[in-house]
């Protein structure tokens, strides 16, 4: 497995204040409590740890050996054991689990840090062989804000983007975007989340996460399925009911 590029910006990852409010969505999706839930990209068990209350056995996979680091200790607080969940350190675009499961799913944009069709089609032949035969497969990714041509114009910026600050014990934590360069043929976005840890004004600690980030557009994202083999069941444009195309969010429900 390649480097660990979470490594330093881990333990960052749950700070968010505004955390994406997905998890009722996906258990509700959940059909039985004896459900087999696949989670690739499992990160440090946000969904994970919910959602294992609401199926028969969960199994979350992340390619990010200290994101696994922090969720295991989460399932263990909740008292969550082997028989009802497992994490492993993976990669979602090359695996085999030896079993099938009902509901496979990949939140928060898992999807878009796959740079390569290569790694987009090991994801979708990976799904294809972990799918239970009426199972269902979600994915989900962000809708652009712009067209194509407007997002090769407006998307990259100088300097540093203010998202979030954090007052904790002695200090505070701020969190910045940085938008360096972009991939324009491809619409590949390669932006740089970065973490500051002050006590007082002092800089104690600095963790800069380098991501890739491939765009997709509604009509593009459904083609994409569809040329892969599998059959759209639902579309919504976020976890709210939002329309398709029309919400902050392309989430796709499909199957075999």
């Amino acid at each position: 497995m390649s480097e660990d590029i979470r490594a330093a910006a881990a333990k960052y990852y749950d700070l968010d204040p505004n955390p994406l409010d997905d998890v009722p969505f996906y258990e509700r999706l959940i059909l039985s409590p004896q459900a087999y839930v696949l989670e690739l990209g499992c990160g440090t068990g946000r969904v994970t740890v919910p959602l294992a209350a609401s199926c028969g056995y969960i199994h979350g996979i992340d390619r990010s050996p200290a994101m696994i680091a922090i969720c295991r200790p989460k399932l263990e607080k909740a008292k969550i054991g082997a028989e009802k969940v497992r994490v492993d350190a993976g990669d979602i675009t090359n695996f085999d689990l030896a079993r099938k499961f009902d509901l496979i799913i990949a939140p928060y944009r898992v999807m878009q840090n796959l740079e390569t069709d290569r790694e987009v089609a090991g994801l979708f032949e990976c799904i294809r062989e972990h799918l239970a035969h009426d199972g269902s497969c979600i994915l989900n990714v962000f809708n652009p804000r712009r067209d194509p041509e407007s997002m090769r114009r407006e998307w990259r910026v100088d300097g540093e983007i203010f998202c979030w600050e954090m007052l904790v014990d002695g200090g505070k934590i701020i969190h910045h975007e940085r938008r360096p360069r972009m991939d324009a043929a491809k619409l590949v976005l390669y932006p740089e989340l970065i973490y500051r840890r002050y006590e007082r004004e002092t800089l104690m600690d600095e963790a800069i996460l380098k991501i890739a980030m491939r765009c997709y557009y509604p009509g593009q994202f459904e083609k994409l399925i569809v040329d892969y083999g599998f059959q759209i069941m639902n579309r919504w444009g976020g976890y709210q009911n939002e329309m398709y195309g029309q919400g902050p969010e392309l989430v796709i429900q499909f199957r075999l």
